[in-house]
This record gives structure tokens, C-alpha cells and sequence, in this order.
């Protein structure tokens, strides 16, 4: 298994792995209790169960207190997006590990055109801008968010190999940078990940043609849009397109408190599917 995966996972934020799941946190003082289990209390990538007497990181957190197996629970935190530590202090001064650009993107071209259905359209003009290319070796589709001066702040990397469902964000990541796309309007769409905004991008093409903000949360977290809204005045209407499941339904109604509260108009836009990139390649085999 990936070190690096194995490593980001130790490292993920509890905190945000519990709160993806609808745990409601209570803080108190530097940490947080989890109010459905009094007894046990979390602070970025620790917690500890006063009623076991034992704790760990978050990656032991999956194994011990959720029995589950050691490489599901590195999938489990991976497929979350949370597989880096999250915490309130600034990141500015952490560099992020940028993969070297392959002398050619082929690879992730086709793997993004055949295997996900992305038009080459929507792919092309990203590959020029640098936001999306092929890591030189291990040949993943890397995806990048950048901020104002256009440096490159955030890292997701995903396999182009069709056995392989790897993927994780680059050591030093910051998720306020996360991928997105700038747009004209007062309109911001919300994905869980890169990959759904690009197929949402396909699906509702004429949707585009409003020219609404895109972004990726990289999971469930409310750190990207947070940030997102404070760069970009403007944004009045937050569409949220998360996965149609427990984790999404359950993150669009703390997101819909949350923003409805601070002014913004907040709607929600499942998918049918289970996410945005298996309802694109649905419509895509019903076609053919």
C-alpha cells in the first residue's frame, strides 16, 4: 500500500472525519467532545476514550474504535477527502509537494475522456493552464488549486490505472485552496471532488452557460467554501452537488443551516447516481 497514503491517513483530522459522518463536536477549551459518546474527546488527529482508557490517531480511530480492517480504513479516509491534518492554525508557511509534469499528458487525457467520460473540451483548455496534468512516474492525474498570484497551494493526485481506486491530496495541501474554477456569476457549485465538478460541468452544460463558480470541498469539510467566499465577494446562491448518500445528505443539511444563516441562498443537487462522475458515465453508456 502507498506509504504516502498510509502517512496523510495517520495524519488526517479526526475532527472532520467524525463531522463527515454527522457526529455533532462540543469544544471544550483546545479539544472537542463527541456528544454522542461522552466519554470521548478528539483534537486534530488524536482522541481518546476516557471509557476504554486508550486513543491514538485518526487512522487508529477507524481499526480500534470502528473495528475496521487496516487498508479499508486508509480507503475509507481517502475516499473522504480528508486524508491530510486539518487544523485552525494558517498553513502559508508549509510548502506543498508538487508532483513533476510528465513530458506529455496522454495518460491522463484518456483516462479522464475513456474512463470518466469528461469531454476533451472541458479538459484541454485545464491541461494548458497547468490546473490539470500527468505526475512524471507514477503517471496519476494531478489536479491543483491555486491562489491569487496563481501559485499552486493545493495538490489532488489520483491513479490513472483502472485497477487502482488510489487517490490523495499532496503533503502540505491546503484545502482553502482547493481545486476550483473562477467564475462570472453570483452562483457557487460545491462538489465533494474534482472529478464530480468536471462531470457535473458535462451533464448540466447548459447550466454553464451562467458561468457560476466551481468547487471542490475535497470531502465533506466546509474549509474550501469558507475560504472561497471570503476571496470572492459576490457569491449570493451556493448550489450544493455532494454524493447522493449518508455523508452528503447528512453535510448538506449542516451546510444549509450553516449558510442560510450567514445571508446566502442555499440549494442542493443530487445525484441519481451515487455521485456526479457514475451518473455521467451512466447517461454515457445509456447513449451508445
Amino acid at each position: 500500500m502507498n506509504k504516502d497514503l498510509i502517512r496523510n491517513a495517520r495524519r488526517a483530522s479526526v475532527e472532520y472525519y467524525l463531522k463527515s459522518k454527522g457526529e455533532i463536536l462540543v469544544r471544550e477549551g483546545k479539544q472537542y467532545r463527541v456528544k454522542k459518546y461522552p466519554g470521548l474527546v478528539v483534537s486534530g488527529n488524536k482522541w481518546y476514550s476516557h471509557t476504554l482508557l486508550k486513543g491514538g490517531n485518526t487512522l487508529d480511530y477507524l481499526v480500534e474504535m470502528e473495528g475496521m480492517d487496516f487498508k479499508k480504513a486508509v480507503a475509507e479516509l481517502s475516499q473522504r477527502g480528508i486524508c491530510i491534518n486539518h487544523s485552525d492554525k494558517p498553513s502559508s508557511n508549509k510548502t506543498v509537494s508538487i508532483p513533476e509534469r510528465n513530458e506529455n499528458d496522454k495518460r491522463a487525457i484518456a483516462y479522464l475522456v475513456k474512463s470518466r467520460g469528461i469531454n476533451a473540451e472541458i479538459i484541454i483548455p485545464l491541461i494548458k493552464q497547468g490546473r490539470i496534468y500527468e505526475a512524471v512516474g507514477t503517471h496519476n492525474l494531478t489536479m491543483t488549486g491555486v491562489d491569487e498570484d496563481g501559485n499552486v497551494r493545493y495538490v489532488m493526485q489520483r491513479s490513472t490505472l483502472h485497477t487502482s481506486s488510489l487517490k490523495f491530496e499532496s503533503e502540505g495541501s491546503d484545502k482553502k485552496y482547493s481545486f476550483s474554477l473562477k467564475g462570472q456569476s453570483d452562483i457557487l457549485c460545491a462538489f465533494e471532488s474534482p472529478l464530480d465538478l468536471l462531470s457535473y460541468m458535462v451533464i448540466q452544460n447548459e447550466a454553464m452557460k451562467a458561468k457560476p463558480h466551481m468547487l471542490s470541498l475535497g470531502g465533506v469539510t466546509d474549509i474550501a467554501i469558507d475560504a472561497y467566499l471570503a476571496r470572492v465577494p459576490g457569491i449570493r446562491k451556493i448550489v450544493f452537488g455532494l454524493d447522493n448518500d449518508k455523508a452528503g445528505h447528512d453535510a448538506y443539511e449542516a451546510f444549509l443551516e450553516k449558510y442560510s444563516m450567514e445571508g446566502f441562498k442555499v440549494y442542493k443537487h443530487f445525484p441519481t447516481q451515487k455521485d456526479w462522475n457514475i451518473e455521467l458515465l451512466c447517461k454515457t453508456s445509456s447513449k451508445q
